[in-house]
C-alpha cells in the first residue's frame, strides 16, 4: 500500500493504488498497520466503487469520520486518546435583507408559516457573496448585489445534528419584479411593507429583530476586504 503523510503524525493509504480483491486488501493492511510504530492515526477515503472493503475496515477498529456523496473517511487510531479533527460539524446558510421603497422583500417557503427573509444554504466551494446573490435569484427572481453582513445566527440543533451557522446580509435590488425560479420549494414571493412584516404573528422574532434593526441604522456592516490570502477564502472587516 502506498501512503501520504502528513505534519500531524498521520497517514493517509492512497486509494488509487489499493489491490483489487478482499484478500489481498486485508494482507496489505495488516502488513501496514505492523510497520506504522510511530504515528498517531491511519486515514483512508473510500469511493463507492470500493465500499466493499469498509467491513475489513471496521473489524480493525477503523471509525467513520465523514461521508458524503462521493465518498466515505474513515479513521484508525493508531495511539491511545489523539487529536482526531472534526469533519463539517456545521452548514452554513445566508439570508438577505432587501428593502426597496420602504418594502421588505420576503418569500414563503412549503415548510414555514408565515414569511421569512430569502436565502439558504452555502453550496460546497461558493463564497458567501455568489451564495447571497444566487438564492435570492432563484427564490424571487429578483437581482441583487451585495453589500454588507450584518448578524450572524449560530444554532446548535440543525437537521441531521450538525450546527448551524445563519450569516444575514443586506444586499441592493438592482430589479423589483417576482419571478419565482425555485417553484418546488419556494410558494410566493413579494414586496411588503416593513410596518406590516414587523407586526405579523407568524414571523420568527430573529427575522424581526434583524430587520427592525436595519430600518432604524442600529447594526454594524462587514464588507468584503481584498486581503491576500494564503488558501481560497474570503474575509469581512
Amino acid at each position: 500500500m502506498k501512503i501520504i503523510e502528513d505534519r500531524y503524525q498521520g497517514v493517509t493509504i492512497d486509494n488509487t493504488a489499493l489491490p483489487e480483491s478482499i484478500i489481498e486488501f486485508q494482507q496489505a493492511l495488516n502488513k501496514l498497520l505492523n510497520e506504522l510504530t510511530d504515528k498517531k492515526l491511519l486515514w483512508i477515503k473510500l469511493p463507492p466503487l470500493q465500499a466493499k472493503f469498509i467491513p475489513i475496515l471496521a473489524e480493525l477498529d477503523f471509525q467513520f469520520h465523514h461521508c458524503i456523496e462521493n465518498h466515505v473517511m474513515l479513521v484508525k487510531k493508531l495511539i491511545a486518546n489523539p487529536i482526531v479533527p472534526n469533519a463539517m460539524n456545521f452548514n452554513t446558510g445566508v439570508g438577505a435583507v432587501v428593502l426597496n421603497e420602504g418594502k421588505l422583500l420576503v418569500i414563503k417557503d412549503r415548510f414555514s408559516i408565515g414569511y421569512k427573509l430569502p436565502g439558504g444554504h452555502i453550496d460546497p466551494h461558493e463564497t458567501i457573496e455568489k451564495a447571497l446573490v444566487r438564492e435570492v435569484y432563484e427564490e424571487t427572481g429578483v437581482k441583487v448585489t451585495f453589500e454588507s453582513i450584518i448578524n450572524i445566527g449560530h444554532f446548535l440543533k440543525g437537521q441531521f445534528g450538525e450546527q448551524n451557522l445563519y450569516i444575514v446580509c443586506t444586499a441592493k435590488n438592482i430589479s423589483t419584479d417576482i419571478n419565482i425560479h425555485d417553484s418546488s420549494e419556494i410558494v410566493d414571493a413579494k414586496w411588503i411593507d416593513v410596518a406590516e412584516f414587523l407586526a405579523c404573528d407568524d414571523v420568527y422574532p430573529y427575522n424581526k429583530i434583524v430587520v427592525k434593526a436595519v430600518v432604524n441604522g442600529e447594526y454594524s456592516q462587514l464588507k468584503p476586504n481584498p486581503l491576500k490570502l494564503s488558501k481560497p477564502g474570503e474575509v469581512f472587516l
